[in-house]
């Protein structure tokens, strides 16, 4: 037996201006005219044969037809939006879209994405290195890790810690033959690899961390080869073609295979520059945003925010 029911428009702008108690409030939601509401209703009525609201001279009154009508009414839109959008989902649901720069993402995320995929086989990363800023609301990513200072209106950030900075070169160096690195003086003798874009940071600049380590006039800071990106930068650096400004968080696996060090240790904060997560506001309702987050945080010994 066919189901006997209202045309959809017209319950829609019922819904809408009895929840807003104002056809001029429905019709901003539903980006029509409040005439286009109130012939909606009018229509609604005819087909139900009985007054929905009251028409007052400063708003409407809903009739008591109106109000039991609407709770299962709201409801039964919820559901059909809920099933809409369950359609109308991407394909492979199993993907997760995380966008960071290459150096994080080939140094520190990549290595360590298989502990990820082990703990959530159902979760398909799509890894995507950037840095240019993303609007999470109009691209399709659901993460997004940078470094630096600059905050994204209309997204949740998540602090995600700073890096520590040292002088790190290949352990080759430290023994050099006829210029061993057993001073920070002894750093003069080597070519100094940059950073192009950490160039513009003073903390992640060689002119601006020698004076830090109070070498200039001993150590010039501008010679020295030229790297687009931090990863090529590091790997001249194990192969022993000179000597880096190294940020912990990237070459934490190099010390530790022990094919780069750092002699002097790692003395200075990257601060106020540093890590951070970026998501939509929301964006933790979605389990798979939630796994990878958690994930994030344990990695990284931290604890993540409470909200």
């Amino acid at each position: 037996m066919p189901r006997r029911l209202p045309p959809l428009n017209s319950l829609r702008a019922f819904e809408a201006a009895a929840r807003h108690g104002s056809f001029v409030d429905a019709a901003d939601e539903l980006a029509v005219t409040p005439s286009a509401i109130s012939q909606q209703v009018k229509t609604l009525e005819d087909w139900l044969g009985c007054t929905l609201f009251r028409r007052l001279p400063r708003g409407l009154a809903a009739t008591p037809e109106a109000r039991a009508y609407l709770p299962s009414l709201s409801e039964a839109l919820d559901t059909m939006e809920a099933a809409t959008k369950s359609v109308m989902e991407k394909p492979d649901s199993r993907q997760l879209t995380v966008t960071c720069l290459a150096s994080f993402g080939a140094q520190w995320l990549t290595p360590r994405l298989h502990r990820f995929n082990e703990r959530h086989p159902d979760i398909d990363v799509l890894l995507a290195t950037f840095d240019r800023i993303v609007d999470l609301e109009r691209e399709d990513v659901d993460i997004a890790i940078r470094y630096g200072i600059h905050d994204v209106p209309n997204h949740l950030i998540e602090e995600l810690g700073y890096d520590e900075l040292g002088i790190v070169c290949s352990p080759d160096l430290i023994k050099h033959p006829t210029h061993p690195v057993r001073e920070l003086k002894d750093i003069a003798h080597h070519p100094l690899l940059h950073d192009s874009d950490a160039r513009k940071v003073e903390q992640l600049s060689w002119e601006g961390f020698l004076k830090r380590l109070d070498l200039l006039g001993i150590v010039d800071p501008d010679p020295g080869p030229r790297f687009s990106d931090s990863h090529m930068m590091i790997q001249s650096c194990i192969a022993g073609r000179g000597i880096m400004i190294g940020r912990s968080l990237l070459i934490q696996d190099a010390l530790e295979q022990g094919v780069l060090a750092a002699p002097f240790g790692m003395p200075f904060n990257s601060a106020p520059h540093r890590y951070r997560m970026a998501m939509l506001p929301d964006a933790l309702e979605n389990p798979k945003i939630a796994a990878f987050r958690q994930w994030i945080y344990d990695e990284l010994g931290l604890t993540p925010p409470e909200y």
